[in-house]
């Protein structure tokens, strides 16, 4: 019998197959550099915290902090809230509000929802973005809104849904779109909205 080159036993491939399983799982395991993602989706790796300098002989120490600052970092999500909480929350953060007016019967309103608010990498960016507040007009099932929709509708000249509005309590700019021209406009809409009113 003659043989062109060395065999592979079938052992050898049951003894080699478990010990690359094994490295497979040590290099999956390994640690991975934290990431942090941009309001938009954009990924970037987090640098690390800048190192203090210690004071020159004769000079200070800087004065040590008093307890939490009231501005959170900027990539912490707000939840969905209230106009006055959401308000509140821009006051003390500078942190524009995003106002999604909408309605229930409304499909574009539904899909904005859908593709932007609940999406599972959008809808996120959103919070981190913006403190967002959903204010929905009940007048065609209920045949009236609440004082609260109706002075809000009043106060930005609201006539067609959905209306997204970027307020910021502290500039008191804001800033407003009508209609759904799909996730990235949305996006992009958001983007610049909360650069304009800062």
């Amino acid at each position: 019998m003659s043989s062109n080159g060395p065999a592979i036993s079938a052992w050898w491939v049951l003894v080699l197959l478990p010990l690359g399983a094994v490295a497979g799982l040590v290099v999956g395991n390994m640690p991975v550099p934290e990431r942090a993602a941009d309001p938009f989706g954009i990924a970037r790796v987090a640098e690390p915290a800048p190192v203090p300098k210690p004071p020159a002989p004769g000079e200070a120490p800087p004065p040590a902090e008093t307890g939490a600052k009231d501005e959170p970092a900027s990539d912490q999500p707000s939840s969905w809230t209230s106009f006055s909480a959401a308000m509140e929350e821009s006051q003390r953060t500078g942190k524009p509000v995003l106002m999604d007016f909408n309605a229930e019967w409304c499909p574009p309103c539904q899909r904005l929802k859908r593709e932007v608010f609940d999406d599972w990498s959008l809808g996120p960016a959103v919070q981190v973005a913006v403190i967002p507040v959903s204010i929905v007009d009940r007048v065609r099932e209920e045949g009236r809104n609440t004082d609260e929709v109706q002075d809000l509708q009043r106060r930005y000249s609201v006539d067609a849904f959905p209306t997204l509005v970027v307020t910021s309590a502290r500039t008191g700019r804001s800033v407003q779109t009508r209609g759904y021209g799909g996730p990235q406009a949305t996006m992009g809409w958001i983007s610049q909205a909360v650069k304009s009113v800062r």
